[in-house]
């Protein structure tokens, strides 16, 4: 899954701008349950609510899940991803996410957009359906599911660590996404004014990407979140409310 040598340079570039923004005590922090309510809005108005949740279940196992609800414009703004149930299950392994489970499903009539997929690491493969297609993929250690890379990046950045890229199942192909630190920002929310870290993530040569603002003092939580197609918005999630 390597791009070879001659990207070398532009990853350790990256490297050095994050450790630059990285606070010194991050190393000593762990990832905590936390539930967090975001506003979501599309064409400039508020299109959706979403809520997340991180909860560590009985047996050591963690479970992410993401509910959006349409609100105001987004009634009439038919897109799939403005009232969608996702929902990972995983394990942390030497400080690393190892998903077991991932599903979505499409909150509106169709179910286009549902997802049932299972990680078999014993085996190697990652089976199921993504959007109607059968799925079975021979998978590396690694390889996340498209919620529980959230997971991942809040979990390498308290660990000290910013990663360059993570390998991720998109629908039923496994796809490389880029991150890299963008600088930082002060940013006020409806929870208080914090510190934030940005970071990109996008697709190699694609001008469609997705910027983080991660607070530090929340355990890199994102305050804001936007999706980007050149230098339009296509979306924008913001934070409201978050109880730990």
């Amino acid at each position: 899954m390597s791009r070879g040598n001659r990207m070398r340079p532009r990853r350790l570039l990256a490297l050095l701008l994050a450790a630059s923004l990285l606070p010194a005590w991050v190393g000593a922090a762990e990832l905590k349950p936390f539930t967090a309510t975001y506003t979501i809005s599309a064409l400039g108005m508020l299109a959706a609510e979403a809520e997340i949740q991180l909860t560590r279940l009985p047996d050591g196992r963690w479970e992410y899940h993401s509910q959006t609800s349409r609100r105001g414009f987004g009634r009439v703004y038919r897109r799939a991803e403005l009232s969608m149930s996702q929902r990972s299950v995983f394990r942390l392994q030497n400080g690393r996410l190892v998903p077991e489970t991932f599903t979505a499903e499409d909150g509106t009539d169709s179910d286009s957009k549902d997802q049932n997929l299972t990680f078999d690491w014993a085996a190697g493969r990652v089976r199921g359906v993504a959007e109607r297609e059968v799925v079975d993929l021979q998978i590396e250690p690694g390889v996340l599911d498209e919620l529980s890379v959230h997971v991942a990046l809040m979990q390498a950045l308290l660990e000290g660590r910013m990663p360059d890229s993570f390998h991720m199942i998109d629908g039923d192909r496994i796809k490389e996404y880029l991150y890299s630190a963008e600088g930082n920002e002060q940013l006020k929310t409806d929870v208080g004014e914090f510190d934030s870290v940005i970071f990109r993530s996008s697709r190699p040569g694609s001008r469609k990407g997705t910027w983080f603002w991660c607070a530090p003092e929340l355990g890199y939580l994102p305050l804001k979140i936007e999706r980007r197609d050149g230098k339009s918005v296509v979306f924008s999630m913001r934070l409201k409310q978050i109880q730990r």
